[in-house]
């Protein structure tokens, strides 16, 4: 594996409060108000984030349902009636670096503190990177998903 990198160090810079305490839990993600808390050294980092309407947030899938190695391949949802696919075409925590991305609409910032709403990020994750929502680099209206996808969101 020469020329590979075998581990990658990365800073916390703050943590995710809100009511998700258990993985699993399936709320309408619209309606999950979370508070990120930045850590003392990170908080002007949030400067100006306040002048656009969503952020991509990037934090770790903290609380691990299933030890131990991930199998590469699943079934969405854990549902048998999908195909099994890749773990990469998947969204799910059960993944080698068990790090978790949301767009979420940004409701206000203060001091340490952004406040935003439709995260999936569980209370206590820890928080990566903060990243704003540019549409005209962020949109891809071209984009398409798998039948399978398209099957579950309409079932819902």
């Amino acid at each position: 594996m020469s020329g590979e990198l075998s581990d990658l160090t990365m800073k916390v810079v703050g943590v995710v409060k809100n009511e998700m305490k258990e993985p699993g839990m399936q709320p309408n993600l619209q309606d999950i108000v979370s508070e990120i808390e930045l850590y003392k050294d990170y908080a002007d980092g949030l400067d100006g984030l306040d002048q656009y309407s969503h952020a991509i947030i990037i934090f770790q899938f903290h609380l691990d349902r299933h030890p131990g190695p991930k199998p590469m391949k699943q079934h969405p949802h854990n549902q048998e009636k999908y195909p099994q696919v890749g773990i990469y075409a998947l969204r799910g925590s059960d993944r080698p670096n068990r790090i978790g991305i949301c767009m979420a609409k940004i409701l206000g910032v203060s001091g340490n503190k952004l406040k935003i709403s439709g995260c999936d990020a569980l209370n206590g994750s820890p928080v990566i990177d903060i990243k704003p929502y540019i549409p005209r680099s962020d949109a891809k209206p071209d984009a398409t998903v798998s039948s399978w996808q398209l099957a579950w969101q309409n079932s819902r």
